[in-house]
């Protein structure tokens, strides 16, 4: 040991510190993106693209629609394609000022998606490091928590939903962020710090952005290093305000959405659809031990409900939890060794309160949480959190190295913790094979007529991977013999990651996203150029046909496309009647509840000209005033033609209606109102005449956010725009500003009279432009600080 530490370095050997930590920079650098390539081998060499669940469902249809709008030079204000048109910066999960878009610029729409879920692990890990180095953790020790984080089941499952995963990868980051503002707060400081925690809300995950605050808050409390609580903690709120501020473009627009409509859950049932069952927390230790990691790539859904249903759904948020049993090890050791420090619990208790949340519905804490705070309310599905929970175990790992396996540790913390998960693994490996525990204890009582294949199935699952952690518990334990020998555990880590959750990412061919169906051209053949057209698709589930050459969840995405499921019709220009994105309108969503009339009456009024059904549900022919185009038998869908729906925008005869409530009773009752005449919410009686709604209207479209109606009108009448009726519309009626009135419960309408007439109408996303004046105002005041700081530190 140095005897004079503040002695100045000599010039030989500060010239050697600056070459090893260049070394490890590059080395670093150089992991953070061959790990990734290598992990994601079957991505990143072949052309296959990621296009299960969500991806396809909703990620792919977003930046389509982003990439097609921006590269003509527009704003994206309006979504037409989900549930008769949306808010689309108010979607929060739009992510549309996120930087990854700009790839879709320059790549062709497969290349860009796969392009930003890869770098999603980069970004994981170097942020995980710098994080964990933030806190002391030695090299070794901090690229063993970012293989953690970065590999772990959470992230590399949610490969299947990118909206989710491009927040989560960033949240390391953002908390190293907040833990340098905090412990030496500067204006460079507070402009990366505040600009990675914008990034998260950026990413479209609203939830993910709250507990990123509110866990950088909860850093700043326990941080020893400088100041007072009161200190830190004003220097955390600052941080988290300038962060709030620059994603305000995003907020802005969210926070209106949420004031006039229902973009979360609508109870806490539905909240909590998504909920971890306790028998998966099992999961973190010993691996995926539910999933059929070769046919499905995950979770089979007759396992979902049979075992570990908690929700409305049928197939699990994510297929895999693991963090690796080393890092499980580890994180014990640390707790072991470190069980008298205050912050230790302070931690552990962080933790233990985010697995009661992502529990949910097993457990009333997400239920009391959605109760005492309002601003909780729009977020649902627990499972959403595991990114926050494996995490937790990452940084447990990493700091539990730090205090065991770093210069003057407590290695023997590490052989008492290996030795110990290694006896529990043993013994749960020895209950099933010896005396089917898991087996006859949990799976024949939840599934007694379970088939051979499937029991046989998960009880080799728990078998191999209990025996597997077993085997790697002792060998961490062997290895903290010998500290040196460090190295090894990251090498372990590593291994125990890819074996167990390496098989489950999906990645399909790219012709699924880049062929249409057949439906798609059948439809567009039907209508005019250039005119919007909609489709209603009344299926549910979409099937798995037998096809060779392709895998399960290939074939899944195959029946979405082929039934023109939302929003997969975006790639092929259709709009589409059915709902889920979150933005929809709730008068809609009231429409829709009528799951009687909805599909072939009240949707084909709304001006949705073609259903999309299941054949066998229409054994007794098509319904009243519907007929068959087309049946396709792969699938086995047919699509139907309604020739009675009027066309999207045209001239009609006014009903007045006094309130929403009357509109929709009115709207639903058993004699439904005249064809050509349209229910309208007047705040005062419309004039109406025997040649009210004739006439004709000619339409020229700007933009969807902006287009112009030419009308001859014979009499007094309205105009009926069959398009979603939310705040954010305004209309001029020759130049002059005009009402514009709720019509038919959902749809717009503007009263105009008799003659000739020009209505234009325009939309503009609330609170976006207050949001975009908020964000480089506060962007442009950190850069002014900056300059300030600079000069003085000069002077």
């Amino acid at each position: 040991m140095d005897a004079n530490p503040g002695a100045p370095i000599p010039e030989a050997d500060s010239r050697r510190v600056d070459e090893v930590r260049t070394g490890w920079r590059w080395m670093l650098g150089g992991l953070s993106l061959v790990l990734p390539a290598l992990f994601f081998f079957r991505a990143t060499f072949t052309r296959d693209i990621f296009l299960a669940g969500d991806t396809l469902r909703a990620f792919y249809p977003m930046r389509a629609y982003w990439a097609s709008r921006v590269s003509r030079g527009e704003f994206p204000d309006w979504f037409p394609y989900d549930g008769f048109g949306q808010s689309f910066p108010a979607i929060f999960i739009s992510g549309v000022f996120h930087p990854t878009t700009l790839l879709h610029l320059v790549l062709p729409l497969g290349a860009a998606v796969k392009l930003t879920v890869l770098l999603c692990f980069p970004v994981a890990l170097l942020g995980t490091v710098a994080l964990l180095r933030e806190w002391g953790v030695p090299r070794a020790g901090a690229l063993f928590g970012a293989l953690t984080f970065t590999f772990s089941g959470y992230l590399v499952c949610i490969t299947n939903n990118p909206t989710y995963l491009l927040p989560a990868s960033t949240v390391p980051a953002a908390l190293w962020g907040v833990l340098r503002f905090v412990r030496r707060p500067s204006a460079a400081r507070l402009t990366v710090g505040g600009g990675l925690l914008a990034l998260v809300a950026f990413g479209g995950d609203a939830q993910a952005f709250a507990v990123t605050q509110a866990l950088g808050v909860l850093v700043a409390l326990t941080e020893p290093v400088t100041g007072t609580w009161a200190r830190r903690v004003g220097a955390c709120l600052l941080l988290v305000a300038t962060g709030g501020l620059l994603a305000a473009p995003q907020l802005l627009p969210a926070a209106a959405l949420v004031a006039t409509g229902e973009p979360g859950a609508r109870s806490l049932v539905e909240a909590q659809f998504f909920s971890l069952h306790p028998l998966r927390v099992g999961e973190l230790l010993l691996g995926p031990f539910l999933t059929d990691p070769v046919g499905v790539r995950g979770i089979p859904e007759v396992v979902v409900q049979k075992l570990i249903r908690t929700g409305g759904f049928t197939r699990a948020w994510v297929d895999s939890l693991y963090v690796g049993t080393p890092a499980c090890v580890l994180a014990l050791a640390g707790l072991g060794a470190s069980w008298r420090q205050r912050r230790t619990w302070v931690f552990v208790g962080a933790w233990l309160l985010l697995l009661a949340l992502v529990l949910g519905s097993s457990l009333p804490v997400y239920g009391w949480v959605y109760r005492l705070l309002p601003l909780w309310r729009p977020f649902r599905y627990p499972e959403k959190l595991g990114a926050f929970l494996v995490l937790g175990l990452a940084v447990g790992a990493g700091l539990g190295w730090r205090r065991c396996m770093g210069p003057g540790g407590a290695p023997r913390a590490v052989i008492v913790a290996g030795l110990g998960v290694a006896a529990f693994c043993a013994a749960v490996v020895l209950g099933e094979a010896v005396g089917g525990l898991w087996t006859r204890g949990w799976v024949l009582p939840h599934w007694p007529d379970a088939p051979a294949a499937a029991i046989e199935g998960l009880s080799n699952n728990v078998v191999r991977m209990g025996g597997t952690a077993a085997g790697l518990a002792l060998l961490c334990a062997v290895l903290a013999w010998r500290p040196r020998l460090g190295v090894g555990l990251v090498v372990l880590q590593g291994a125990a990651l890819f074996l167990e959750n390496g098989p489950l990412y999906q990645v399909s061919p790219a012709e699924i996203l880049e062929t249409p169906p057949p439906f798609a051209e059948r439809i567009r053949a039907s209508a005019p150029p250039e005119e919007p057209v909609r489709v209603n698709t009344v299926v549910r589930g979409y099937g798995a046909p037998p096809l060779a050459g392709y895998e399960f969840k290939d074939r899944l995405s195959l029946g979405q496309v082929a039934v023109l499921a939302p929003d997969t019709s975006v790639f092929w220009d259709i709009e589409s009647a059915g709902s889920y994105l979150p933005g929809r309108s709730t008068r809609l969503l009231r429409l829709m509840g009528d799951t009687r009339r909805w599909p072939f009456e009240l949707a084909p009024r709304l001006s949705t000209p073609f259903t999309v059904a299941r054949t066998r549900e229409l054994t007794e022919g098509p319904p009243p005033g519907s007929r068959v185009l087309v049946e396709e038998s792969l699938f086995g869908m047919t699509l139907l033609a309604h020739p009675q729906a009027p066309a999207r925008i045209h001239l009609a005869r006014p009903e007045c209606v006094a309130t929403f409530d009357e509109a929709l009773k009115r709207m639903t009752a058993p004699e439904p109102p005249a064809v050509g005449t349209v229910l309208v919410e007047c705040p005062a009686p419309l004039p109406v005449e025997a040649a009210s709604g004739t006439g004709g209207v000619r339409v020229s479209r700007e933009s969807p956010e902006h287009f112009t109606v030419d009308v001859e009108a014979a009499a007094p009448s309205v105009l009926v725009i069959n398009d979603a009726y939310l705040p954010g519309w305004t209309a001029t009626l020759d130049g002059e500003p005009a009402p514009i009135l709720a019509a038919n419960v959902a749809v717009r309408a503007v009263a105009v009279p008799a003659g000739s007439h020009t209505v234009v109408m325009r939309y503009r996303t609330p609170g976006l432009v207050p949001g975009l004046w908020l964000g480089a105002l506060t962007l442009g005041t950190l850069g002014a600080a900056m300059v300030v700081s600079r000069r003085s530190l000069r002077s």
